[in-house]
C-alpha cells in the first residue's frame, strides 16, 4: 500500500474543468440556495405509477447547470415544465421497474449509483467551498492588474477599422439598383443605421445598425477590405461593393492604429479570469490538503489494469 502522488490526486480538477467548475459551481449554489419564486418548490407536478412524482425541486435541480438566462426562459413557459416533468417521470418510472427488476443489485449498476450520489455531493461541497472562498472585489482588481502587468504584449493588438455596413442579397440587376438607391439616400441625410435595421441582409449586424464592430487586415473578403481602405474620414460612404455575399454599402466609422488595448479596455475580461484563477487556487490548496491522506494500493491497480485490445 502506498500513499497517493500529489500529481495524481490534483486530476481530479484538470486545468480545463477548473478553469470551468467554479462559475458551473456558483450557479449551482445559486439555484440549491435560492428562494422559491412563483412556483411552490415542493410541489407535486406530476405522478405516476408505482408511487412516483415529480415536485418543483425535481425541475429546479435538472435545470440548475444551465446558463441563467435558459433556465428563466425555461421557467418561464408552463409547457417547457411539462415537458421536462415528464421526461423525469418516464425516468423515474423506469428506474423503479429496475429496482423490481433487481438491477441495482448489479456491481456496476450499484458503483454507478454511489459515483452519481458522490458527484452531486462533491459538487455541492465544491459550490460551498466557493462561496466560502469568494475574493473580495479589491482583491480580483488587484490580481486583474497583476494579470495584464505580468503578460502586456498579451494585449498588443494590431491597427483596426471599425465600420458598419448595408448588404443587399444579389438576386438579379434590381439587387444593384436597390443598393444605389440607398446610396442615394444616404448621401441625402438619411439614418445609416435605421436603413440597414430595415434593409440589410446580414441580420446579426443589421439588429446593430450595421456595426461590424472593429477588424484587422485580412478578416474580411478582399472586395470588401479593398473598399474599407479607400475611405479616408469616419462618416465617408463606399460605392455598392459586390462580394459573394450581395452589394455592400460601407460606412467608416473609426480607425484604430497599432498598440496595446489600456487595461479599462479590458478589465471585464480580466476581472473574470481573476476571480475564476482565485477560487481554482482555492481549490488546489483543498485538493493539496487531501493528499497526505489518501493511500493507493498499486497492487491492486495493476491487477485490474489489461492489456489494450483484450
Amino acid at each position: 500500500m502506498r500513499r497517493c502522488l500529489l500529481p495524481i490526486c490534483l486530476t481530479i480538477l484538470s486545468p480545463v474543468a477548473m478553469s470551468q467548475a467554479p462559475a458551473a459551481a456558483a450557479k449551482q449554489s445559486e439555484a440549491v440556495t435560492a428562494a422559491p419564486t412563483a412556483m411552490n418548490s415542493a410541489a407535486v407536478l406530476a405522478t405516476g405509477p408505482y408511487g412516483t412524482s415529480v415536485s418543483g425541486n425535481d425541475i429546479r435541480s435538472e435545470l440548475q447547470r444551465l446558463p441563467e438566462a435558459t433556465r428563466q426562459a425555461l421557467m418561464s413557459r408552463p409547457e417547457s415544465i411539462g415537458q421536462i416533468a415528464n421526461n423525469l417521470l418516464v425516468r423515474r418510472i423506469l428506474a423503479k421497474e429496475a429496482e423490481r427488476d433487481g438491477l441495482n443489485k448489479d456491481p456496476l449498476v450499484a458503483a454507478s449509483l454511489v459515483i452519481a450520489r458522490d458527484r452531486v455531493l462533491s459538487d455541492a461541497r465544491l459550490a460551498q467551498l466557493d462561496a466560502q472562498n469568494a475574493p473580495s472585489d479589491a482583491a480580483v482588481e488587484a490580481y486583474a492588474r497583476s494579470l495584464y502587468q505580468a503578460n502586456p504584449t498579451k494585449f498588443d493588438q494590431p491597427a483596426q477599422t471599425r465600420a458598419r455596413h448595408i448588404l443587399i442579397a444579389n438576386t438579379g440587376p434590381a439587387s444593384l439598383e436597390k443598393a444605389r438607391t440607398l446610396l442615394a439616400q444616404l448621401r441625402a441625410g438619411a439614418n445609416f443605421e435605421e436603413l440597414a435595421k430595415a434593409n440589410s441582409a446580414d441580420a446579426g449586424s443589421a439588429a446593430r445598425g450595421g456595426d461590424l464592430g472593429f477588424f484587422g487586415a485580412g478578416k474580411m473578403v478582399r472586395p470588401f477590405e479593398d473598399a474599407v481602405n479607400k475611405l479616408a474620414t469616419p462618416g465617408d460612404l463606399s460605392e455598392p461593393v459586390e462580394t459573394q455575399f450581395g452589394y455592400h454599402i460601407i460606412r467608416l466609422e473609426e480607425r484604430r492604429e497599432k498598440g496595446r488595448q489600456p487595461f479599462e479596455e479590458v478589465r471585464a475580461q480580466l476581472v473574470a479570469e481573476s476571480r475564476t484563477a482565485i477560487l481554482n487556487e482555492a481549490r488546489v490548496s483543498k485538493v493539496q490538503s487531501m493528499g497526505k491522506d489518501l493511500v493507493f494500493d498499486q497492487d491492486a491497480i495493476k491487477a485490474l489494469a489489461q492489456p489494450a485490445g483484450r
